[in-house]
């Protein structure tokens, strides 16, 4: 334990700490090394690295956090591994307090006591919604909840929609929208990422939540194109009145694609003062976008501006494990199974895209429904050839993790772990580098894929790598060598 009062954090006239390092900053980076090791580098890195120290006085370390939702989630699931850390660093009598930023305005400081539980549980759950509770259940809710068209598909649902690492941040907002729309610290929510990895899924996911629930009467999900054509119609037609008067009267407005609104100004207008009279009227706005808002060129820096009011969290293309768990979800909505080989067969070769999954085993089931035979190895290749040669013209980032994993004599954990041993971390640099050599993967996806690392340790091995082919000879044969392996794991 380090005592607060010694010479580690206090000032002594002989021998004083430098000024560079804070008091709160040493204080909350021992309890970081006391959670590192204890969870997952991908979660440490989202939970745990946005958060920053203001202040340590006494027995009382206060930290800031970027919002309602991130304290409540960290209170939810890391609660633990604070108690722990700050008894360990500070003693029994360690209090922490969290200052919560709100709207990018000065935080609220909300107190936690320790050693006391987990404060999030059912009762401040129900405190903290008190005030938005309305008597839904009246035989007017209903008629109007049935009447209106809201244009979901009810079966995107969160029951059938998988959580990996590669969407945990964007499904547990989405979970927490749909528990209380308007009423939380990320409105709008924006999800982005790349064509077919569960945007629009999620999206409705939440929107299915809140109608079961009865929370809201009137949830409308519209992608940006039909947005953008009924906005042009009730131009022409003179209902642009009525257009901007249905789109305000709504409760959660959820809106795909808004990429699409690039260079449409007068759209983009429309949708300026839409989105300021739902937020200011506490309605739930939830948007998605294929690339970051502030990378999409051609819209309004004020709506951008209005876009990054909230949270934006991405999705990354599923690993392994996800896309196992995503073909065996699938199989058991369809009532079948197969053998492991099979969904190994799918998952390892279709890499990038959630919907080409699904595809997949709606083909097979198609194909050996009208042949009647069973659905081995064989038939699997022969039926998926066309969509698994597709996939396969970019090399997946497994196949270079196990040439890399042969040609070093290490194991997948290694090679994603922390160890520093030289073969292990010259071999992790090498699987980096030839990933962003051999393939179209961001340098956040290869960062995630190899342990949850980020983009500048992706670029760094990178750069390491090429200065090493380009001046050593035996690095250059050694990466022939391993190529020679991945074109062979590769047919």
């Amino acid at each position: 334990m380090l005592e607060v009062t010694s010479k580690t954090f206090s000032e002594n006239p002989q021998t004083k700490p430098q000024k560079s390092i804070s008091m709160e900053r040493q204080v909350w980076e021992a309890c970081l090394n006391a959670i590192r090791e204890k969870i997952n580098p991908l979660a440490y890195k989202t939970w745990f690295f946005p958060i920053k120290p203001l202040s340590f006085s006494g027995s009382e370390l206060t930290i800031e956090v970027p919002s309602q939702f991130f304290y409540e989630w960290i209170e939810e699931n890391y609660s633990s591994y604070l108690k722990v850390a700050l008894k360990d660093v500070i003693g029994p009598e360690a209090k922490l307090m969290y200052s919560i930023v709100m709207d990018k305005s000065q935080g609220q400081p909300v107190t936690i006591e320790l050693p006391h539980q987990n404060t999030m549980n059912g009762d401040f759950i129900a405190a903290s919604r008190a005030t938005e509770t309305r008597h839904k259940n009246t035989e007017e809710f209903e008629r109007n909840l049935a009447r209106f068209e809201t244009h979901l598909n009810t079966k995107y649902t969160f029951d059938t929609l998988i959580r990996g690492d590669c969407n945990s941040l964007a499904f547990a907002a989405s979970k927490s929208v749909a528990q209380s729309p308007g009423q939380n610290a990320f409105n709008p929510l924006v999800i982005y990422g790349g064509v077919g990895l569960g945007k629009t899924h999620m999206m409705q996911a939440v929107g299915n939540s809140v109608r079961e629930n009865r929370l809201s009467e009137r949830v409308l999900y519209v992608s940006s194109e039909k947005f953008a054509i009924d906005f042009v119609n009730a131009i022409q037609n003179g209902k642009i009145q009525e257009f901007s008067s249905f789109y305000r009267s709504i409760d959660v407005l959820i809106i795909d694609d808004i990429q699409f609104f690039s260079g449409k100004e007068k759209t983009q207008e429309e949708i300026f003062h839409i989105f300021n009279t739902l937020h200011q009227s506490n309605k739930q706005i939830i948007l998605s976008a294929d690339r970051p808002i502030k990378d999409i060129k051609g819209i309004e820096d004020r709506l951008i501006s209005r876009f990054n009011w909230g949270l934006s969290a991405d999705i990354q293309p599923p690993d392994y494990e996800t896309r196992k768990a995503i073909i065996l979800s699938k199989l058991h909505q369809s009532g079948v199974s197969l053998d492991e080989a099979v969904i190994e067969f799918i998952a390892t070769n279709v890499t990038e895209n959630v919907r080409e999954l699904e595809g997949c085993i709606v083909k097979l089931l198609a194909a050996q429904s009208l042949d009647n035979r069973e659905i081995d190895l064989q038939f699997t290749k022969s039926t998926l050839k066309d969509i698994i040669r597709h996939t396969t013209k970019r090399l997946t980032l497994d196949t270079i993790e196990k040439a890399v994993c042969s040609y070093f004599s290490i194991t997948p954990n290694d090679l994603k772990g922390k160890s520093k041993k030289k073969e292990i971390a010259v071999g992790r640099q090498i699987a980096m580098y030839l990933s962003k050599l051999l393939t179209d993967s961001s340098l956040k996806t290869i960062g995630l894929h190899f342990g949850g690392r980020d983009h500048s340790t992706v670029i760094h091995a990178v750069n390491t790598i090429t200065r090493k082919v380009d001046t050593v000879t035996d690095e250059r044969k050694k990466i022939e060598e391993i190529k020679k392996r991945i074109e062979i794991l590769s047919m």
